[in-house]
């Protein structure tokens, strides 16, 4: 009898207004992390996001930029208060910016996706398997 490799499942909510942003991770998600399969659900408001995060179970929340700074630091918080293990990362608006909220700040080029999503995995490797 022949086994299957277990198949890894990663939930992320993607916080963001920007579509192309969205569509980067994505891509990078499929393209550079094997044997795993992705669930990204968005939101593009703050009541958005608090609806999805409190009815899901995520590993990985993105905040991107197209989101005022306002809201984002209540969804970090939020998801500090409620699930502090969980790694919010954070996309900056200019290159080197840091912001006071957040496990990361990235800045939103593919390459820095790349790393910083790869990076928050490496870290947690109790992934679901599906």
């Amino acid at each position: 009898m022949l086994r299957r490799k277990a198949e890894r499942r990663i939930t992320i909510l993607y916080a963001g207004r920007d579509p192309v942003l969205l569509l980067d991770v994505r891509k990078l998600l499929l393209q550079h992390v094997e044997d795993t399969r992705y669930i990204v659900t968005t939101a593009d408001t703050y009541k958005a996001f608090v609806k999805e995060f409190l009815q899901g179970d995520f590993d990985m929340v993105l905040l991107c930029s197209s989101i005022k700074n306002v809201e984002r630091k209540k969804m970090a918080s939020l998801v500090g208060q409620r699930s502090p293990s969980t790694p919010v990362i954070v996309f900056s608006e200019k290159p080197f910016s840091q912001y006071d909220f957040g496990t990361l700040t990235v800045d939103p080029r593919p390459e820095s996706l790349l790393s910083a999503l790869t990076e928050t995995l490496k870290a947690r490797p109790h992934y679901r398997s599906a």
